[in-house]
């Protein structure tokens, strides 16, 4: 895959690149949660989510980031955060993004290996 730049993501996508978390989103992010495939991760650090103000966790094969102030992430794309992984990811799953009023955003794990798209 050639992508590099989280803004040519779709709307409402986000993409892992080695360790870091590219999102391109029109709703502020108030929260996510997601589950690593193929590995674990140990933290994340960085990105939009650390420049937030966000209590990022990671345990096992889940991610969870949240803010105790209600901060948001208004930035429309860019780097999430970068993982600390055991090993590179085969990618993401069971991804739960969330607005200001808890509600679920609807969020695509963009798949590069497709051509076409």
């Amino acid at each position: 895959g050639g992508l590099t730049d989280a803004c040519d993501l779709p709307d409402n996508n986000f993409y892992i690149l080695g360790d870091q978390l590219l999102y391109n989103s029109s709703d502020d992010i108030a929260g996510f949660q997601f589950e690593v495939d193929g590995t674990t991760a140990s933290g994340a650090s960085g990105g939009e989510a650390a420049a937030a103000g966000f209590t990022v966790s990671a345990g096992g094969s889940t991610v969870l980031a949240f803010s105790f102030t209600g901060a948001q992430i208004a930035t429309d794309c860019g780097l999430l955060t970068t993982l600390d992984t055991a090993e590179e990811p085969t990618g993401l799953s069971s991804i739960v993004f969330s607005d200001g009023e808890s509600t679920e955003i609807s969020v695509d794990y963009y798949d590069d290996s497709t051509s076409g798209r």
